[in-house]
């Protein structure tokens, strides 16, 4: 089993630069990082992990990991000089569920994170998040 630590991973620009989610919380069945850089809460980055266990009444255990990566609106001051608070702009996000049956064995988990990896490299997959263009 994995220990709960940081995690650093790059981001996208042309000269990737490395951001650190820290430990955040542990609850359940649930873990989450946070990269704090911004210096402001509505600008943080998260990742979080659930985890749901198999069971006799459920098809196996399933690991969901969602990745939100907030941009903050540029905000002027009023009337008095006054600037307001920071405030979300938007905020884009990766959610992927891998439902992991009772009866598969460790290649087939391998296999099926391989593939994930990989298809996020592919470059028709690339450009319809990239550039909004899916293939014709």
């Amino acid at each position: 089993m994995a220990t709960f630590a940081n995690i650093v991973i790059k981001d996208g620009q042309s000269t990737p630069v490395d951001h650190t989610f820290a430990v955040a919380f542990r609850r359940d069945n649930q873990v989450g990082w946070t990269d704090r850089s911004i210096g402001i809460l509505a600008g943080f980055r998260n990742i979080t992990l659930t985890t749901r266990p198999a069971t006799n009444a459920n098809a196996g255990t399933r690991v969901n990991v969602k990745v939100t990566d907030p941009r903050l609106a540029t905000l002027g001051t009023d009337s008095s000089g006054v600037t307001p608070n920071a405030q979300k702009a938007y905020e884009t996000l990766c959610e992927t569920s891998f439902l992991l049956p009772s009866g598969s064995d460790r290649q087939a988990r391998l296999d099926i994170l391989a593939y994930l990896a990989n298809l996020l490299a592919n470059a028709q997959i690339k450009d319809a998040i990239v550039d909004l263009a899916p293939p014709v």
